[in-house]
């Protein structure tokens, strides 16, 4: 069960968003005033795919991953703690294409989506941020749909393991922090050709794989796998 509470100082959170210095302590304030922060636990669901955004969704803590919900589920990215989780809603369809759920225990900031709105009119340095976010995450979502599109599977693992080296966790060797399905999932295929790939990147030592715990050891061999897809 999620546990809600109220904000103490959006000012002074360690927490708070890169870009929340480009408001007057007032507008930060007004923010503080419509904010729920909700706390999630590993596996829970913080929002439905289909149902209505009434609120701006800030990850002060932990991880989520945004996914489409089908016969079988696509993970279209990540999200780590000082981002957004979906501006898209701030400005178009009130609508989530997505769902989102916890993959750790996760603190979530619920924000009045019309107090963004009426600072983002009076702000415009504030609105330039919010809207390259809104760029980058469609652009990110836009060409993962092309590379799954064109890519044979292990380009799309590749594509996978890159992503969680670059993106997640800045290092040739991490925790995935997700299961074989979730994986098979963030690379659109089934976990069964998942298990399969990852096994011959194992054999053939471009990877090293202990349980989760997974270390690149020759980044150029997976960059040319995603390259030529």
């Amino acid at each position: 069960m999620a546990k809600v509470s109220k904000p103490e100082s959006c000012l002074s959170c360690p927490y708070k968003w890169k870009y929340l210095n480009l408001l007057e302590d007032k507008d930060i304030n007004s923010i503080q005033r419509s904010c729920t922060i909700i706390n999630f636990k590993k596996g829970e669901t913080i929002c439905k795919q289909g149902t209505d955004a009434t609120h701006a969704l800030y990850l002060a803590k932990g991880m989520v991953k945004l996914y489409i919900e089908g016969k079988k589920n696509l993970i279209l990215k990540l999200i780590k703690s000082g981002e957004y989780i979906d501006l898209q809603t701030l400005f178009g369809d009130k609508t989530y294409k997505y769902s989102v759920a916890a993959m750790e225990d996760t603190m979530v900031c619920m924000i009045n989506s019309e107090i963004l709105q009426d600072l983002a009119k009076q702000n415009s340095d504030y609105l330039f941020e919010l809207t390259k976010t809104i760029s980058d995450s469609g652009n990110y979502v836009y060409k993962k749909i092309s590379d799954i599109s064109r890519k044979q599977l292990r380009g799309r693992l590749a594509d996978s393991l890159l992503y969680l080296r670059n993106e997640i966790f800045n290092s040739d060797e991490f925790d995935m922090g997700m299961t074989r399905k979730e994986l098979a999932e963030l690379s659109s295929m089934s976990m069964e050709n998942a298990v399969r790939i990852l096994s011959e990147f194992k054999k053939d030592k471009i990877i090293s794989l202990e349980g989760k715990r997974i270390k690149i050891l020759q980044i150029d061999i997976l960059k040319k796998l995603s390259d030529i897809g």
